[in-house]
């Protein structure tokens, strides 16, 4: 999921933000942060590839340097892929009805508040397993944890990798709207000037 999310919703980022050389400038600059970001498994560890990314790609500082930053902490879609990942793969090894609007809604919301507000604890990934074990699982507790750690450890590297590759094609998006429609044009031009 996480890879088809990369190749499929980061092109479309680029794409609204960048214009039509959007693309496959990310495409060129994204592989820094992505890579950066598998091997540390934290956001905060690829802030400076990102910033270089963004550096290379015509992204102002004014925007990069506060966007990336900024996203390192509450831009996790990887997170909350992750969440609903392990919850759904406990609901079935349970047997429990995985259905119903109310239950979703509950489990998006859990994903969105674990996936932000553990970002930036050490090992807030485990802290997050425990509060969806409590929630949903709390008699199944010292069968449900295990697993959901275990999962989250398997997960973690291509979630980490769309949290903070994310963070970088968020930034043509803020550029689109702060410098206008044919930022990505003019910087490049600016950058063959010099």
């Amino acid at each position: 999921l996480c890879f088809v999310y990369l190749f499929t919703a980061f092109p479309l980022m680029a794409r609204l933000g960048g214009g039509r050389g959007g693309v496959g400038i990310m495409l060129r600059h994204i592989a820094r942060p992505a890579l950066t970001s598998l091997g540390t498994c934290s956001s905060v560890a690829t802030i400076p590839a990102n910033l270089e990314a963004a550096e290379d790609t015509g992204i102002s500082r004014d925007v990069a340097e506060m966007v990336i930053p900024l996203g390192a902490t509450m831009h996790m879609d990887g997170s909350c892929f992750s969440c609903v990942l392990k919850i759904a793969f406990l609901f079935g090894v349970f047997g429990i009805p995985f259905e119903g609007a109310g239950l979703i809604v509950k489990i998006l919301l859990v994903a969105v508040f674990s996936s932000v507000a553990m970002s930036g604890i050490p090992g807030g990934g485990y802290i997050g397993e425990y509060i969806i074990c409590t929630l949903f699982f709390p008699a199944q507790m010292a069968i449900a944890y295990p697993i959901a750690v275990t999962i989250g450890n398997l997960v973690d590297p291509p979630a980490t990798m769309i949290n903070s590759a994310g963070d970088y094609v968020v930034s043509f998006l803020v550029a689109r709207f702060t410098e206008g429609k044919d930022w990505l044009e003019r910087a490049q031009r600016e950058k063959a000037a010099h």
